[in-house]
């Protein structure tokens, strides 16, 4: 945030936006060019979502869906800029969708 204003001199939205700007700024620095990986994500996010409707019939996602995606969110990250996040955050997701799965969900009820 900007040295030169105090937190105590904003109001809670001001702050908000003001810390979302420097974010922005730190991630892009930090993730590479937003548009081509923003890009990378919605093509690999379009596949995922056309192939679990073409194997479910239904278009609803689950939270194991949501980890997947997830994670493929963290694989564009790390390929337009290098961060260690990406990849523990990566493998966390990962780990939660193994967990998520409906069919771990089945085996743990048997």
């Amino acid at each position: 945030m900007n040295p030169n204003i105090k937190p105590t001199d904003l109001t809670v939205p001001e702050k908000v936006l003001l810390d979302a700007g420097d974010a922005i700024r730190k991630r892009g620095q930090e993730h590479g060019h937003t548009e081509r990986s923003f890009g990378m994500i919605a093509d690999l996010w379009s596949v995922y979502i056309n192939h679990s409707f073409t194997i479910r019939g239904e278009v609803k996602l689950r939270p194991y869906d949501v980890a997947q995606m997830m994670a493929m969110v963290k694989t564009a990250r790390s390929t337009y800029g290098y961060s260690e996040d990406n990849f523990t955050d990566g493998a966390g997701y990962t780990a939660l969708a193994a967990m998520l799965h409906p069919d771990h969900a089945n085996k743990q009820a048997d």
